[in-house]
């Protein structure tokens, strides 16, 4: 009896202790997921923070910054977070070749990365063992798998029409593990934008004067296209696509010049019916963004202002109630990024700055309309992601 009191209590304790370190570790690690990512440079690293309520953020890893231009860093463009924002998928550059000589001093290269998959709670890095194209990756809605367009050889779109080397998309774990084809392109570039239950969303180009919109069928390797309302058959004159979170409904922007002055209309479109309406026509817009339940975006529009440059409106749009609701006005926004509540968070240009390329990281509530500066930095070294 006394053997058994004591495994009892034994079992008890180790029972308590495992709650008391998941409470811990809990506590203690970042919240993953609740909140906006971004990119901060600092030398030759990319400092990478989450936004959750505090001032700056809480960092999390860091990880290679990418030199782009002679004395300026960028942090890693070619970046894929998960959905439940637990792990990052960032391209690594490995090394850069010459493919062409342009003239006047200036030569085109290839860059060639190999992709790193980054616990975000842990830190630590696994190589991904697979030819990834460093512009095309997604993850699935539970992040455990990835699909990607495979990586070829060629570098220009010349190269890929004489070898005739399709454009093949591939699915695997997330750590490369279990790599399938699924199904080959005709087009000789794919930009993978969303996998959504049984669909993976692309965008695709053929040449510089065709391109695509479309879904596969993870079920039946079917190709869906879609022609949008508005747009000829190559879909060149169908401008700045932005998916909705699910990935069924986009909007599309067509644009139009009358007396000088540039028109955009904004398009709605759904994959599901075949579905296209216009909501607004208004000035240039610059940037979009959907709200997570679908139910509206949010966009910029541009205007130029004689006495401060270009002026920027963000607007909030309900496709339910039909309304465009203004929300702020400021200079030079960019990067809308809204996160699961009721914040967004964009960049905008501080004019009161005496460096150029100053902006301020903003802040703003959709409900409320308060707005607050969460950091001031020079526009070359932050980057929103997510």
């Amino acid at each position: 009896m006394e053997r058994k009191r004591i495994t009892f209590f034994i079992l008890i304790a180790v029972l308590i202790g495992v709650i008391l370190g998941i409470l811990i570790w809990r506590i203690l690690s970042p919240k993953l997921g609740e909140g906006v990512f971004y990119y901060r440079v600092d030398g030759d690293k990319a400092n990478l923070f989450l936004l959750n309520g505090k001032k700056e953020g809480e960092k999390i890893v860091s990880i290679p910054a990418q030199e782009v231009d002679l004395g300026k860093y960028k942090p890693p463009r070619h970046s894929f977070l998960s959905p439940g924002g637990k792990e990052l998928i960032y391209f690594k550059k490995v090394k850069e070749e010459p493919i062409m000589n342009l003239g006047n001093n200036t030569v085109a290269s290839r860059i060639f990365y190999e992709p790193i998959l980054i616990n975000l709670r842990t830190g630590k890095e696994k190589k991904i063992e697979q030819p990834i194209d460093s512009a095309s990756l997604v993850f699935s809605l539970d992040g455990n798998s990835i699909a990607w367009i495979k990586e070829v050889k060629e570098s220009t779109y010349e190269d890929i029409e004489k070898s005739n080397q399709k454009r093949e998309l591939w699915t695997s774990r997330a750590d490369g593990i279990n790599a399938r084809l699924l199904v080959s392109f005709d087009e000789n570039v794919i930009l993978l934008k969303q996998w959504s239950d049984d669909y993976i969303y692309f965008q695709g180009i053929y040449d510089v004067n065709t391109k695509s919109l479309g879904r596969v069928n993870l079920e039946t390797k079917k190709i869906d296209y879609v022609i949008p309302k508005g747009c000829n058959v190559n879909l060149i004159d169908c401008q700045n696509i932005e998916l909705s979170p699910s990935g069924e409904m986009f909007l599309y922007e067509i644009y139009t010049k009358n007396e000088n002055k540039e028109i955009t209309e904004l398009y709605l479109g759904n994959f599901k019916t075949k579905e296209f309406k216009a909501i607004l026509t208004t000035d240039r817009i610059s940037d979009k963004s959907w709200l997570n339940n679908e139910k509206g975006f949010l966009y910029t529009e541009q205007e130029m202002n004689k006495d401060t440059g270009v002026k920027e409106t963000i607007h909030l749009v309900d496709l339910y109630k039909e309304t465009d609701t203004v929300l702020y006005s400021g200079s030079y926004i960019s990067q809308l990024i809204n996160d699961a509540g009721n914040d967004l968070y964009f960049l905008e240009k501080d004019n009161k700055a005496t460096e150029i390329n100053i902006f301020k990281l903003m802040r703003l509530n959709i409900k409320n309309q308060k707005s607050e500066t969460i950091l001031t930095e020079n526009y070359n070294n932050i980057l929103l992601i997510q």
